[in-house]
């Protein structure tokens, strides 16, 4: 067979065809199969790279080739180049195994018109989590998301993040799915029916049965298995009432309350601007107001934290847009020039806002049309330049944000950055001590408030795995300016 094929492609330059018009007819062809039980996996869809036209990890042009998995698992590439060549399956309910190198992807390298055909893909199953929500009586309650968490660093700090979620049905059942390893499990405060306020609520609870997530314990979901029976138990808190007054009201008043993204409006009297929300649940919430004054948007915004008892005698002052103008501080020497450094405002409900028109060459800007809010630095900065401070009404905001709830103080901003930080450089492996490639490494100061602009991440090398993180501040890490660590593990 080998020989008929080596046959036919030399055959075709004897009839006058050159080396770059002949189909080098390559084959690469193999299963893929159940980690666990060894069976076929069908209808996995297999992405072929050829790492020639891929280099330093970028994507090849015009695209990888893919194809399905029969019923019996298997696949198969045709008129292939000669090259090396990588493999990766995907399938619902399945995973690869956890690579962090390239060179731990199935891999494969072909002569031309080479055939091979005993590549294996093994595919983990995943599996799900379930169980009940019930209250204290052992009744089942409805319409309560359950979340899988895990810890992440971010810039903030260490924190719990979402992995998959799952809402109880009628008889308080949940199935949370396509989870592989360990979780942290909380529910949630289900939601009133119909929007109607309800005289109860179920505060949150972490797994086996805590408000505390530090108290948590962990839930493990083997390969292909099915942890049941986790239930949790929800115990009742008394919803509360607020209560409270908008203060100069104009037309079209709108009152709102936020909270993890979401919220509800209430309902307001406009002649004298009286609001009330009923049936809400304990936790921490923002309040906020919106209306037209003369023709202009004002706004309010109120950070308040509702318990069992009802708040009452609530003022929320209407502001009008703001704006504040501030300038650039370079200390050090950098090739950066200031009209090319970006800086931004995070915060309120409208994400980031940009400076208007930019910054300009004497390093000022201007932020325009501001809704009274408390709003973080957020520069981007190329790699030789980090921030420093930033100085607001004679202090130094960098953690604790520019406050506008009360209106703009007559101060200008200025926002301090420095040439002068140390470089950490390091290696990550994995529990084989192979490269980790693609990894993401998080550097996160220990000694002060974790705050966004001090994070720093890097992305390890595909080539030798090697990160490198600007440090943001030197002396919280105890990274002296210029000098460099290598970290291993």
């Amino acid at each position: 067979m080998r020989f008929s094929v080596l046959l036919f492609c030399s055959s075709l330059l004897l009839f006058g065809q050159t080396s770059a018009e002949t189909p080098e007819k390559a084959v690469l062809a193999g299963k893929v199969l159940n980690s666990v039980t060894g069976d076929p996996v069908r209808k996995a869809k297999i992405t072929l790279i050829n790492m020639a036209d891929a280099p330093q990890g970028k994507q090849a042009s015009p695209g990888p080739a893919s194809a399905v998995t029969d019923a019996a698992g298997s696949f198969e590439f045709t008129y292939l180049a000669p090259g090396t060549y990588v493999l990766a399956a995907t399938h619902d309910g399945f995973s690869m195994p956890a690579v962090h190198s390239a060179s731990k992807l199935p891999q494969a390298t072909l002569a031309s018109c080479e055939e091979k055909r005993d590549i294996v893909i093994r595919l983990m199953p995943l599996g799900p989590i379930a169980g009940r929500i019930l209250d204290e009586e052992g009744d089942p309650i409805r319409r309560v998301e359950v979340q899988a968490l895990v810890y992440q660093y971010t810039a903030a700090g260490r924190q719990l993040a979402p992995r998959g979620s799952s809402m109880s049905d009628d008889v308080g059942e949940y199935r949370i799915y396509d989870l592989p390893g360990r979780y942290y499990l909380k529910a949630g405060s289900p939601e009133s029916m119909g929007g109607l306020p309800a005289e109860e609520s179920y505060g949150g609870s972490y797994y086996p049965g805590t408000p505390d997530s530090s108290a948590a314990s962990m839930v493990g979901v083997d390969a292909g298995l099915t942890m049941q029976g986790i239930n949790l138990t929800l115990r009742p808190t008394k919803a509360a009432n607020i209560r409270g007054r908008v203060m100069n009201p104009g037309n079209n008043v709108m009152v709102g309350l936020m909270k993890d993204g979401g919220g509800h409006s209430m309902g307001v009297n406009e002649p004298d601007g009286k609001f009330e929300g009923q049936g809400v649940s304990p936790g921490s919430y923002i309040l906020t107001a919106a209306s037209t004054v003369s023709g202009r948007n004002y706004s309010a915004r109120l950070p308040i934290q509702v318990g069992a008892a009802d708040l009452e005698g609530i003022e929320l002052h209407l502001m009008p847009p703001m704006e504040i103008s501030g300038q650039i501080r370079v200390e050090g020497k950098t090739s950066a020039k200031l009209s090319g450094l970006s800086v931004n405002l995070e915060g309120g409900d409208q994400g980031a806002s940009e400076a208007g028109g930019g910054t300009k060459e004497d390093g000022s800007f201007t932020f325009e049309d501001l809704p009274p809010a408390v709003y973080q630095i957020s520069p981007f900065l190329p790699e030789d330049l980090y921030l420093k401070a930033v100085l607001w009404s004679g202090g130094n905001v960098m953690q604790s944000g520019i406050d506008l709830t009360k209106g703009a103080a007559e101060s200008k901003l200025v926002v301090v950055l420095s040439a002068n930080g140390g470089q950490i450089d390091g290696v990550v492996e994995d529990d084989q001590s192979a490269p980790a490639v693609k990894a993401m490494v998080t550097l996160v100061p220990s000694s002060v408030t974790p705050s966004k602009s001090l994070g720093k991440f890097a992305l390890t090398s595909p080539a030798r795995a090697i990160s490198t993180c600007r440090e943001s501040r030197p002396a919280a890490t105890s990274c002296s300016p210029g000098k460099r660590w290598t970290l291993t593990k």
